[in-house]
């Protein structure tokens, strides 16, 4: 840097230890202008990092100026002790407070606006930008803290009167020395739009990078005396090394080989498959829905259509979202195995679970590699004598940055939340913009969610994403919404209105139009399974008995937690022994239950241990590959009575103990002219979690007309039947309406949560509010999560800790505790006051979790419970 201003500029720092690092060796800060520099290369190595209408010496640039907000004094007042006295005078004791994001977002928009005009040019129509249009590019480089920010006009006169503004204009001028980025061109609204989310994304994510001091160690300011040197001898080789060791390295796509290739053990495609292997797909973006049976090898088939479209170009990588973390859990073992095909062997793409409780996970936690390394090649060399699941620390520690993996597997609240004025929703609508967006079981969705589906489609499409929706059973309406609002993404206006009734079908949109495809079902899938009603609980009670008596593997899936815990008590009063599994066990036991579970009643397990009973919640009905010999379920509305279904006799066995196919469906008579207690008189529990008792209604009444699930010939016909709004009887008419009402509420509440892509990365593009909790699931009854302890020797332990020995030692107690949570209905609980002698072992466990867990005392509750002789007793704080 030349000049007295120039060299003054290396005296501000951007990040900042002032004790020192490593026992006290180290610059005690990094010059902001070193650390501007560091972002921006790795914005500039970053793949998939190129913007619409920018060259790589213009997004440098732009991503430089994200930290600009830092040379004011309510910033480098933060450490006083690192204070620019060169620059800026004397520390003073006090000064304006300040955010320094606010304050980046005007000084690039109100103080710098005539350096920064050279930036700007006109496009070849000789339209010129805006003073709105380049706030739109302000807005995403400043914001990089997640969330939009606005300022008023007198903080800008204030900055304007400040050293700072000299000091802010003369970094300007630096920037383009270094970069010399030429004029942007004015650019369409639309593509602006599209530039903003994916500029705002990529600052956050390479500043993420960009701040870690083992990735990009602290320099003097002697370091950035030559800056342009600094950023390229630097800058740009340690952003190479960070990006790998981050386990987003660049990868190669493997050319698309045929299904053998992904899938060496499938001899002989499916139908679906085979269609998805020579189907002619659009030139750009395009949605598929797959509608097929269980079992017809729907998932195989998304995977070859994803990885066509991986091949030619539209994409790099892969996301696959399903309704529930068991779920999520399973597909990751499954992608373990078969995602490297979709790269080049010499590729390290990386593969990432992300949900909340990802880390649990012991697969995927032991698949974690370290990332403090530097060196890119030796990154490299590790991975390579890798087992077959790569990733990194940095990617893993949370579910937001999984999504920059180039495979990701998690729940659909993941991608939801890209549309949800949440902090780093951009980074997630970024990391699912260069992938093929893969949901499973997309029916599964009530009106609030299906309304973030289809803001999500909208978005993804809008950032040139392509996307495949599976579901074995999806409505019309259901499809020609998600359809819709594809195309609304793609800019495309009307809708086209979907005719096909076919079964199995596969949707297919595009720029260029919508397909109906009828796909042929999978031989020796047809089926067709009787349905047989049981009046009361203790007919299937009887029923349940009678199976397991013969040696059979039996589910009874009853739709509340309370019902299965009931339900195994009785049985177990009969001398029946049952497995429970349900979403209110700790997260320890829930674990081992679902592998306990898989182990037993999944494809693989043995003839010889099959023979049980298992009561469960609504947990096992998507996803888990799971089949018993009898089932036994409470009436639920028709798509998941079909998808429970599916559990029945799923795969090919040589004998089982009892040969017929039928399901029995706990559930009241279907009378013509039910009263309003139809359904609450026989299943009370139902009748909470359903608040429709007309959809459970006409369910009912098809199943027992037919007498039975034709697949596939009866499928369509059954889910449009039960789901014709117009059929509603007289006595449950009012809670049917209600039911509606809280129905179109929910829609609403949706429409209002998600952003506005058009806005853009604004602030008024939704309800920016770090203090308010925008949902992906709306929860009638508030949840809270409650961590479950036991008392040991005067000390309270985790529940987890007590359940695996190898949770024991208290360094590992950290993960103990998640293991120990649990999630219930806050109105469940009753006040329990901490018992005497105990608040200070309750006080020390606390101070063992982080201080956000500590002091959110309403979400995170403590539940003690004392070891008894076959019983315990709790107390806890509440």
């Amino acid at each position: 840097m030349a000049g007295e201003h120039e060299d003054a500029l290396g005296f501000f720092w951007g990040k900042a230890r002032p004790d020192g690092a490593d026992g006290g060796a180290g610059p005690a800060y990094h010059p902001l202008v070193a650390h501007m520099l560091d972002v921006a290369a790795v914005a500039i190595m970053l793949p998939g990092s190129e913007c619409p209408g920018l060259d790589r010496r213009q997004l440098g640039m732009l991503v430089a100026l994200h930290d600009i907000g830092k040379l004011t004094p309510a910033f480098q007042h933060k450490v006083p002790a690192c204070w620019p006295v060169r620059a800026l005078g004397p520390c003073p004791a006090e000064v304006v407070d300040a955010r320094h994001d606010v304050d980046g977002l005007l000084l690039l928009d109100q103080v710098c606006e005539d350096a920064l005009a050279p930036l700007f040019g006109a496009a070849d129509d000789g339209s010129a930008w805006l003073p709105s249009e380049k706030r739109h590019l302000w807005h995403a480089i400043a914001a990089h803290h997640g969330s939009p920010v606005s300022a008023g006009q007198g903080r800008a006169r204030h900055l304007k009167r400040t050293p700072c503004a000299v000091m802010a204009r003369h970094l300007v001028r630096l920037l383009f020395d270094i970069f010399r980025p030429p004029p942007i061109a004015w650019m369409p609204s639309g593509q602006l739009v599209q530039l903003q989310w994916k500029l705002a994304a990529l600052t956050i994510e390479a500043d993420w990078i960009g701040s870690r001091a083992r990735w990009f160690p602290y320099v003097t300011p002697d370091a950035v005396h030559d800056a342009a040197g600094y950023f390229w001898n630097r800058a740009l080789p340690r952003a190479q090394a960070a990006i790998a060791c981050a386990g987003l390295g660049p990868v190669q796509v493997a050319p698309f080989a045929g299904i053998g290739h992904l899938f060496p053990h499938i001899g002989a495609p499916s139908p679906v498959q085979a269609m998805m292997e020579g189907i002619s797909l659009p030139a750009g973006p395009c949605l598929l829905v797959i509608e097929d049976m269980t079992g017809s090898g729907k998932t195989e088939a998304a995977m070859i259509a994803a990885h066509r479209l991986m091949a030619s170009g539209h994409a790099r990588g892969l996301f696959v979202a399903l309704p529930t973390m068991a779920t999520a859990n399973a597909m990751f073992d499954r992608l373990a195995v078969a995602y490297r095909g979709l790269f080049q062997p010499s590729s390290h793409p990386s593969l990432a679970l992300a949900h909340g409780r990802a880390l649990l996970d012991g697969r995927f936690a032991a698949a974690v590699a370290p990332d403090d390394g530097l060196d890119a090649r030796a990154v490299s060399a590790q991975r390579s004598e890798e087992a077959e699941i790569c990733c990194t620390a940095w990617l893993g520690s949370e579910a937001r940055r999984a999504l920059l993996a180039q495979v990701g597997v998690g729940t659909i609240d993941q991608a939801l939340m890209a549309v949800l004025p949440v902090r780093f929703a951009t980074v997630r609508l970024a990391g699912l913009a260069g992938k093929v967006l893969l949901v499973d079981e997309c029916h599964a969705y009530d009106p609030y969610m299906l309304e973030e589906m289809a803001a999500l489609l909208r978005f993804h499409a809008a950032m040139g994403g392509s996307a495949i929706l599976l579901s074995a059973t999806l409505t019309m309406a259901v499809r020609q919404k998600l359809v819709d609002a594809f195309r609304q993404g793609l800019g495309l206006d009307g809708s086209v209105p979907l005719s096909n009734t076919t079964y199995p079908l596969v949707t297919m949109a595009g720029g260029d139009g919508v397909r109906e495809l009828p796909c042929a079902p999978r031989p020796g899938l047809a089926r067709s399974i009787a349905v047989r009603r049981l009046g009361d609980e203790r007919a299937a009670m009887a029923e349940v008995a009678a199976a397991a008596a013969q040696g059979a593997a039996v589910a009874w899936v009853r739709n509340t937690v309370d019902d299965v815990i009931a339900a195994a008590k009785a049985l177990a009063r009969e001398g029946i022994g049952v497995m429970v599994f349900h979403a209110r066990f700790a997260m320890v036991d829930r674990l081992a239950i679902e592998r306990d579970v898989l182990a037993r009643f999944g494809k693989d397990g043995p003839a010889a241990a099959r023979a049980g009973v298992l009561v469960a919640s609504q947990v096992i009905e998507q996803s888990l590959d799971l089949d018993f010999d009898v089932l036994c379920t409470d009436l639920a509305p028709m798509d998941l009575i079909i998808q429970r279904a599916g559990r029945l006799r799923r795969h090919a066995r040589a004998a089982r103990p009892v040969d017929r196919e039928e399901v029995c469906i706990l559930s009241p008579d279907p009378v013509a002219d039910p009263d309003p207690q139809w359904l609450a008189r026989v299943l009370p529990g139902t009748a909470g979690v359903y608040r429709d008792p007309a959809l459970l209604w006409r369910t009912a009444r098809a199943l027992l007309r037919a007498g039975r699930i034709d697949t596939p010939g009866s499928i369509r016909a059954l889910i449009e039947e039960a789901g014709d709004p117009s059929d509603v009887p007289p006595g449950l008419m009012a809670a049917s309406d209600r039911a509606a009402g809280k129905g179109f509420a929910a829609g609403d509440a949706a429409r209002r949560n998600v952003l506005n892509y058009e806005m853009g990365y604004v602030p008024e593009a939704a309800f920016w509010d770090s203090d308010v909790r925008t949902p992906t699931r709306l929860e009638e009854r508030p949840h809270v999560t409650v961590r479950l302890a036991v008392v040991r020797e005067g000390q309270v332990w985790p529940w987890a800790a007590v359940r695996d020995a190898s949770l024991a030692a208290p360094q590992a107690w950290r993960q103990a505790w998640s293991l120990s949570e649990v999630s219930v209905a806050r109105h469940t609980l009753a006040s329990c006051p901490v018992a005497q002698g105990l608040a200070e072992a309750v006080a020390h466990a606390r101070a063992g979790w982080s201080r956000w867990e500590r002091e959110a005392e309403d979400r995170f509750l403590l539940l003690v419970l004392h070891e008894g002789e076959g019983a315990m007793s709790g107390h806890g704080r509440n």
